[in-house]
């Protein structure tokens, strides 16, 4: 019996066990969902002394390490220096987003 499909996207499978139908769609399930989940942003661990390096202070507020300093220089954000080192608190990080979503 001849069938006629109007739907542009549709296919006609043939020849194809269930399971190889299985195995192909759980394939490109996986491919999509990997996509998905590294576009996802990371929920980084927080750090036991409550300190965040510049990196981890950057990638919370998705700036670069340029901007941050430059922010820093501007008081847009708080940093602790410990030696040579910078960090950042909860509370700077906040802060500062308050500050520039106004």
């Amino acid at each position: 019996m001849e069938q006629f499909i109007s739907n542009s996207n549709a296919m006609l499978i043939q020849g194809m066990t269930e399971r190889s139908l299985e195995s192909m769609i759980s394939r490109l399930l996986d491919e999509k969902l990997a996509t998905i989940i590294e576009s996802t942003p990371k929920v980084e661990k927080r750090p036991d002394n409550g300190l965040y390096r510049r990196k981890e202070a950057a990638a919370i507020l998705r700036v670069s390490l340029v901007t941050l300093d430059h922010w820093t220089k501007l008081g847009i954000i708080n940093a602790r220096r410990v030696g040579t080192r910078v960090y950042y608190t909860d509370k700077d990080i906040n802060d500062a987003m308050k500050k520039v979503s106004k």
